[in-house]
């Protein structure tokens, strides 16, 4: 939301005057000393300087929240300032620009994202991220022609949506297009430690010839834990469990959007012709995610293999489509990279993109590439697939398994990850489709990260 402040004219100010030191002339003539700066912290999310204390007066600069401002003085809700650039909007002014704006405005201490709740704009420039970008975009207010009732009835599909433009937008733009270094405790959130048995819950299909699903023939039971190779929820980062922003963070890489293309309005397979979605957020209709230094993903086998590919550059999806069908990270997660969009990295494993991977991940190093320690726990269930003539003649018992995967990175006899693949009667075939659910040993405790499930495609 844009939020007006207040400027002054363009002075000069002496490192003296800014510092508040006595500045002294002739013996008989001595200046009184200058009160020093006090440092505050824009609240707003982009919030407009005036030439002088009156919410009409011109605006000279804006800035976003968390920048910095030097106080010199406060007068009926006007404070006197100093601004003297901020990193995200450019390169420093070359002499500092006073300024009045709003004293509600300002505030001793710099904003958190806690703070800036569900503000889209203020945790945008508090932390500034892809994902925030996106629903910065999102939360932009749309003009009445542009929201879908009227997209309907002036667009046709694919046909370009325009939006107008904005300041605060286009120093977003600007900023996430250089490339922003993210804190990895502000992405990676997994919550409280979880017992990985809690989440085992065998699907029963209602199918009118085909009884519950057998009751597991032993129950299963999770390794000992302890402290091991991960010892801080900063330390890992998997694939299924986070999106772009995390596997950056944690990495240590730069995450950079780079718009490609402009919004069009679409429909689902299933309704039509009526606009259903427009592309993208705001005026980003299409966009590429790079990642500098490019990003290692490690990939490790049922086997215990360890492979890893770097990736420098990603197609970003945001068509905002609705999920149809197949298998899907209900959730967050980033997507298995296919080999043409990555490189291999000499000295590991040569894991193939048919390859059975339990698991992919970034960590903030090098993830040695010695074979790991898999063990392998199954738990059989069955289910009755009722008669279906001529495939099916007679009603027939589909046995699978539960099965527990313990991955231990370092052989220490620990296991760091584990994978828990649980399966369900297809709505139609009752062969079986699984849900794949992580879990990381953080520190000897298990944590939930991430989880795949699968659908049968009609």
């Amino acid at each position: 939301m844009k939020t007006l402040v207040h400027a002054t004219r363009p002075r000069h100010w002496t490192m003296a005057a800014l510092l508040g030191v006595a500045l002294v002339g002739p013996a008989n003539a001595q200046t009184p000393a200058v009160a020093p700066a006090k440092q505050r912290y824009v609240q707003g999310s982009w919030v407009n300087l005036r030439d002088a204390a009156q919410s009409q007066a011109r605006i000279v600069a804006q800035v976003p929240a968390n920048t910095v401002l030097q106080q010199l003085s406060e007068r009926d809700g006007w404070c006197t300032v100093l601004y003297a650039g901020d990193a995200r909007l450019g390169p420093p002014l070359p002499e500092p620009l006073q300024a009045h704006v709003a004293c509600n405005l300002l505030a001793d201490q710099p904003l958190t994202l806690a703070q800036a709740g569900k503000d889209a704009a203020r945790a945008f420039w508090v932390a500034p991220s892809a994902n925030r970008m996106r629903a910065y975009g999102n939360a932009l207010p749309r003009p009445a022609a542009l929201q879908l009732p009227a997209l309907a009835q002036s667009h046709t599909p694919r046909m370009p949506v325009q939006y107008p433009l904005r300041p605060e937008w286009e120093a977003a733009k600007k900023l996430m297009r250089g490339g922003v270094l993210l804190r990895p405790e502000q992405e990676i959130d997994r919550g409280r430690p979880v017992n990985p048995l809690d989440n085992l819950k065998l699907a029963t299909r209602a199918a009118d010839h085909s009884p519950a699903v057998a009751p597991l023939a032993s129950a299963p039971t999770l390794p000992a834990i302890a402290p091991s190779y991960f010892r801080s929820h900063t330390s890992v980062a998997l694939l299924h469990e986070t999106e772009a922003d995390g596997i950056a963070a944690v990495a240590g890489s730069r995450i950079a959007v780079e718009p490609t293309a402009v919004p069009y309005g679409n429909f689902n397979r299933h309704s039509g012709p009526e606009i259903e979605f427009v592309t993208g957020f705001w005026d980003v209709g299409g966009a590429d995610l790079a990642f500098a230094p490019a990003l290692t993903l490690y990939a490790i086998t049922h086997q215990g293999l360890v492979g890893a590919r770097t990736m420098g550059r990603r197609y970003w999806d945001i068509s905002n489509a609705d999920h149809y069908c197949g298998g899907h990270y209900p959730g967050k997660g980033f997507d298995d990279p296919r080999n043409d969009e990555t490189t291999a990295v000499r000295g590991y494993a040569k894991v193939s993109e048919s390859a059975d991977v339990l698991v992919r991940l970034v960590v903030p190093g090098r993830l040695p590439p010695d074979a790991v320690k898999v063990r392998s726990r199954r738990y059989a269930t069955s289910w009755m697939m009722p008669a279906d003539p001529p495939y099916r003649p007679q009603p027939e018992r589909k046995k699978t398994a539960v099965t527990v995967h313990e991955i231990d990175l370092d052989r220490d006899g620990v296991a760091d990850i584990l994978r828990i693949d649980t399966p369900s009667p297809g709505g139609m075939s009752f062969e079986p489709i699984f849900e794949w659910r992580w879990y990381l040993n953080i520190n000897g405790q298990w944590f939930p990260a991430g989880y795949w499930v699968d659908q049968e495609c009609t």
